[in-house]
């Protein structure tokens, strides 16, 4: 069950793919568009260790740590120099792996764009309107939704979150508070336990 990728770049959708493919809930060709599945077409999968990580993508490199929640153990969150920098189609800034007890358990993609003078809907605005098409496509309706406008700064906030056998996503929007930049962020972690 391998989908069209291009190196072990364009994989990091794999983790991805495999939590869908072992959850039953979609077809793997519905969500690969830029990325391969399995240890034999050279992806990470949910539950690898780093060394099974920095084998598969000897670019990986260590960027630091990153607290989720105030009594958890910190993710230590990893990144690529070679790899595209696109999740579902969509180009993102930042693109980094998390693991927790030496195991990927989570990827996080941010985008930030700019508004201007003649920009009504911005990259990062955009961007978040696509992936939750292309993700609603691929895992059905939402398991929550919530759009929230703060009237001091005439900004947005819209989240949609989907819960799937074992795989959490949350897809988040926030407009600009302050000056002219909003964020775009996507989280994908498998919640199953240890693959």
């Amino acid at each position: 069950m391998a989908a069209r990728g291009t190196g072990c770049g364009g994989k990091l959708l794999g983790a991805m793919i495999l939590a869908a493919a072992l959850s039953s809930m979609v077809p793997a060709r519905i969500l690969a568009e830029t990325s391969t599945f399995g240890r034999d077409s050279g992806g990470l999968l949910w539950g690898d260790t780093v060394e099974e990580a920095m084998r598969c993508c000897p670019d990986l490199r260590f960027e630091g740590y990153r607290i989720a929640g105030e009594k958890e153990t910190p993710y230590r969150a990893y990144v690529r120099s070679r790899a595209p920098k696109r999740i579902f189609g969509v180009r993102v800034d930042s693109l980094e792996y998390w693991f927790r007890g030496d195991r990927f358990l989570e990827i996080r993609a941010e985008l930030r764009s700019r508004i201007g003078p003649r920009t009504l809907v911005t990259e990062a605005e955009g961007s978040y309107d696509v992936l939750e098409r292309r993700i609603r496509k691929g895992y059905g309706v939402p398991a929550g939704q919530t759009v929230k406008y703060v009237t001091q700064h005439l900004s947005v906030v819209k989240e949609t979150t989907w819960a799937t056998r074992g795989l959490a996503i949350r897809l988040r929007y926030k407009g600009p508070e302050k000056g002219d930049v909003d964020r775009l962020t996507l989280e994908l972690g498998w919640k199953g336990g240890v693959p």
